[in-house]
C-alpha cells in the first residue's frame, strides 16, 4: 500500500498544483506534448522495469466511540477515525505530487471533508485531518517537478524514477 505520509494533505496539493498550473502557463506547446506523451509511455517503461502498479488509496471515515471524543490543542473536535481502503484506480506515486495511473494519465486526489464545523478524523500514524481522499481524477500532468530548489522536467524526473528503481 502507498505510504500517506507521502501523501499531502489538501493545502499541500492546492499548493502543487498552483505551481504545476504557473509552469504549464509558460511553457511552449511543444513542451507540454513531449510531457504528455512521457505520462502516456511511463506505464509500459515502469512495468519493463518491474515497478508494479498500487491501488492508489481512498480514506473512510468511521465514527469513534463517544468515549473516544476528544478535542486537539487547535481546538477540533476529533470525532472520526480514517479508514484506509483501496481504490479501483491503480497507479505509481513518484513523490511531489506525480501521479500517475495505469490509464496513462496523472492523476490527483479529490477530497472530502471529515464532517461540519471543528470536527476532524484521526488517522492510524496520529495524524488529525481536516479532510479525506475520496477519490482520483485526472488532471494535466506538470511540466515540471521542484527537486532539491530546483526545478527539473517532467520527462527527465520520470526517467530518473525508473533509473532509481532498476538499481
Amino acid at each position: 500500500m502507498i505510504d500517506l505520509s507521502a501523501l499531502p494533505d489538501q493545502p499541500g496539493w492546492s499548493r502543487w498544483l498552483a505551481r504545476a498550473d504557473e509552469y504549464r502557463q509558460a511553457a511552449e506547446p511543444e513542451v507540454i506534448a513531449q510531457v504528455e506523451q512521457a505520462v502516456r509511455d511511463f506505464p509500459a517503461a515502469a512495468f519493463a522495469a518491474g515497478m508494479l502498479p498500487e491501488p492508489l488509496p481512498v480514506e473512510r471515515q468511521d465514527k469513534l466511540p463517544r468515549s473516544e471524543h476528544r478535542e486537539t490543542t487547535e481546538g477540533a473536535r476529533l470525532r472520526h477515525r480514517v479508514v484506509l481502503e483501496p481504490s479501483d484506480v491503480r497507479g505509481w506515486h513518484l513523490g511531489r505530487g506525480v501521479l500517475i495511473s495505469m490509464a496513462r494519465t496523472a492523476v490527483r486526489p479529490v477530497f472530502a471533508p471529515v464532517a461540519r464545523g471543528e470536527s476532524a478524523a484521526l488517522r492510524a500514524d496520529g495524524t488529525v485531518v481536516r479532510s479525506v481522499i475520496a477519490g482520483w481524477e485526472a488532471y494535466p500532468a506538470p511540466v515540471a517537478v521542484e527537486v532539491d530548489d530546483r526545478v527539473v522536467p517532467l520527462d527527465e524526473y520520470l526517467r530518473r524514477a525508473l533509473s532509481e528503481h532498476r538499481r
